[in-house]
């Protein structure tokens, strides 16, 4: 795997965080509903959190990927 698959997948993570608050926004939702959307988006923030963590730390990877990684994800922490 190279290192662009997985900055892809973080940056989708922004895209899709983005897209549901976008329809949140567009929705008029009860406070529940609310609420459970932006828990939803919390939810998804903490998994990108872990990828960020986990992915440079991936034994199986090429040490230059894992170095490209723990670069390119500076920005994401």
């Amino acid at each position: 795997m190279e290192t662009e698959d997985f900055l892809r997948v973080i940056n989708e993570i922004d895209f899709i965080c983005d897209d549901i608050d976008e329809i949140k926004i567009q929705l008029d939702l009860t406070k529940s509903e609310d609420k459970k959307i932006l828990r939803a988006i919390e939810n998804v923030e903490k998994a990108k959190k872990i990828l960020v963590e986990l992915f440079p730390n991936i034994k199986s990877l090429d040490m230059d990927v894992r170095e490209d990684l723990e670069s390119g994800l500076m920005d994401f922490e």
